[in-house]
């Protein structure tokens, strides 16, 4: 995974703006995989047909996803204290980062709903689920290489903090990544389009 652009901060050169992810850096483990599904957590105990058909949605989900992966690197200082959550405050440094699958992925599952295909739909929606989670672990973990110790990965809608501030934090990651990403959220719900996407921040001590 590369990026497009590099800018300093206090320790040195830090990598941001849109990375290139390719498609290693979203594939989800099987059993993650078929264990969010509702199905057995050992792949042997999953019936020959479910496991086919779980494998032909593995494969196609490949396919059609366009992996996005943007971060954003802002000063302590830059951040207004009423964007942060209590778990990120007084932080030097922090990086605000968006993950997404594409609309792909959400158009392929309504249209296995629409065409009578619920299972279809399913193991879609969890591998989605599993692979943008598999994409935002990997540049975590290149992250914390880079930068050291830093706060545990944080969202909007967890611990009360409250899920509309995905449109700010969006801008915030718009602001420094200049190239076009088809991510949008609602104003009012804080719900992000397209689904299989996550927006969070990590804090640098």
């Amino acid at each position: 995974m590369t990026p497009s652009c590099t800018a300093k901060t206090p320790r040195g050169v830090f990598e941001l703006s849109l990375l290139q992810p390719v498609r290693e850096d979203m594939m989800p483990r099987l059993r993650a995989y078929l264990t969010r599904a509702g199905y057995a957590s050992l792949v042997s105990e999953v019936s020959p047909d479910i496991l086919d058909v779980a494998k032909e949605i593995y494969a196609r989900a490949l396919e059609i996803a366009v992996p996005l992966a943007a971060v954003a690197h802002y000063g302590g200082d830059e951040m207004p204290a009423a964007s942060l959550p209590n778990e990120l405050t007084g932080c030097r440094e922090y990086s605000v980062m968006l993950f997404s699958l594409g609309r792909g992925i959400d158009e392929a599952i309504d249209g296995y709903f629409s065409s009578g295909e619920p299972l279809r739909a399913l193991f879609l929606d969890s591998w989605g689920s599993e692979a943008v989670e598999a994409l935002a672990c990997n540049v975590d973990e290149g992250l914390r290489k880079n930068l050291g110790d830093g706060t545990i990965r944080f969202a909007p809608g967890y611990s009360g903090f409250d899920i509309r501030h995905n449109l700010g934090w969006l801008s915030m990651i718009r602001e420094r990544c200049a190239e076009p990403m088809e991510v949008s959220v609602n104003a009012d719900t804080g719900i992000i389009t397209p689904r299989k996407t996550i927006i969070c921040m990590i804090g640098w001590r």
